[in-house]
């Protein structure tokens, strides 16, 4: 009997250090707030050229009540941020920095507008409205053209 209980124990043990070996690494884990956890996770996946799916966010990705709320958020601003920089640009004369603009939009999660600008500049399907510093991402240049020409952009511009 004794036998049965150190190859039981023996067992138990394997398994426990089986878990922590597979486990998923700390970044993996789903955490923070739910804009976090979407911002978290674009961050990982928005590649050059590729275009962002919302449906296949909304349908298979973020499919929590929260989530889906998030992530509209973002949609609605994603396609308020060239209009509101260009404003900003033809009233002041200056072009807005990332901290205005997250300011502006009450971006909460660091370097959220960064993201969404890199989803506009991977996306072939949205014109390039902006000019960037590759060093410090801060846009140097606004084509308020471009952002005007682009029905789904330049509403928000048309308001003011």
């Amino acid at each position: 009997m004794s036998r049965w209980i150190a190859v039981a124990l023996v067992a138990v043990v394997l398994v426990v250090a089986l878990l922590f070996i597979v486990r998923p690494g700390a970044e993996d884990v789903a955490s923070g707030d739910p804009e976090t956890r979407i911002i978290g996770y674009l961050k990982k996946n928005v590649r050059p050229g590729q275009s962002v799916l919302v449906t296949d966010l909304y349908n298979n990705v973020f499919t929590s009540n929260e989530e889906r709320e998030a992530l509209q958020r973002l949609y609605d601003a994603f396609f308020k941020i060239p209009a509101t920089a260009a404003q900003i640009y033809m009233t002041t004369g200056k072009i807005p920095t990332l901290q205005e603009l997250t300011d502006r939009f009450q971006f909460k999660v660091p370097g959220e507008i960064d993201v969404l600008l890199r989803i506009m500049e991977s996306d072939p399907r949205v014109p390039r409205f902006f000019e960037r510093d590759p060093a410090t991402g801060e846009i140097t240049q606004i084509h308020v053209d471009r952002i005007a020409s682009e029905e789904r952009f330049r509403r928000p511009l048309q308001n003011h």
